[in-house]
């Protein structure tokens, strides 16, 4: 409310929003696409594993292994690093700027000054070690959770589209589902990297909270313990269900549109 009556709806909760609406949109063509060619790869290098062009492969023979699709997601979230790392950098010192009035020109501004502070190299990757070490399990957790609870309620009947387990979901139901409790299931693994990979890019060069994950995870957890690890971990995980949902939903029916 504090933010609100100083800057107003639009600057106080929506400050650093073009970033990540725009890495956003990167992020879901990369991670996805990355993925189903690695896994498509994969599949072609091991006989008898399934190699097509879909996400997901239908359940029962022919369907990818789960070590092909944990593989396949931590590939994917190399990808993804090098995109979110930019974006989020630049998302994460225009919310904890305290002000509009700190960055006036908007991300254009936050990217010159991290240049000119650190040159271009580590200007533009600080924090990327970081978020690989966040997105390559996390990303491994997410395709591979997706994928084997996919399987477990998505059972293929004879009706097209329709899917069978224990009550007979649709395949766009089984996608909501299966999605949102991957990406949950995602975040609650990776929020103490997050968390510290956050402080290291809003950290200024030199600072004691300018150093590696281990040494940030040792300072987070002096400061206060597990809370400290899992700041923002309640309005991360509501936000997680529904935004991986939609992801998957929408790929999905990409994917079925496509094949």
């Amino acid at each position: 409310m504090k933010l609100l009556r100083q800057e107003g709806l639009r600057q106080g909760l929506f400050r650093g929003l073009s970033s990540p609406l725009v890495g956003g949109t990167l992020e879901t063509g990369v991670n996805y696409l990355v993925y189903s060619r690695v896994l498509s790869l994969l599949g072609s290098l091991a006989p008898g594993a399934a190699a097509g062009g879909s996400v997901s492969a239908p359940a029962g023979s022919g369907a990818p292994p789960l070590s092909h699709v944990a593989g396949a997601g931590a590939v994917a979230g190399v990808a993804l690093s090098f995109i979110l790392g930019p974006t989020e950098l630049v998302k994460c010192r225009m919310q904890v700027a305290g002000s509009s009035a700190r960055y006036p020109g908007g991300p254009l501004q936050v990217l010159r000054e991290a240049v000119a502070s650190e040159g271009w190299v580590r200007g533009l990757t600080r924090g990327l070690g970081a978020t690989m070490a966040r997105e390559v399990p996390g990303n491994a957790v997410f395709f591979t959770s997706y994928e084997a609870a996919r399987r477990f309620l998505g059972r293929t009947s004879d009706a097209p589209g329709v899917t069978t387990g224990g009550v007979g979901l649709p395949e766009a139901i089984t996608a909501v589902l299966c999605g949102g409790a991957a990406g949950t299931l995602m975040w609650a693994l990776v929020l103490p990297i997050d968390v510290a990979k956050t402080r290291l890019q809003t950290a200024s060069p030199g600072s004691p909270w300018d150093v590696g994950l281990l040494r940030q995870w040792a300072m987070l957890w002096r400061e206060g313990g597990l809370r400290s690890l899992y700041a923002g971990l309640s309005p991360t995980l509501v936000r997680a269900f529904p935004a991986n949902a939609c992801q998957w939903l929408a790929w999905e029916g990409i994917m079925r549109g496509l094949g």
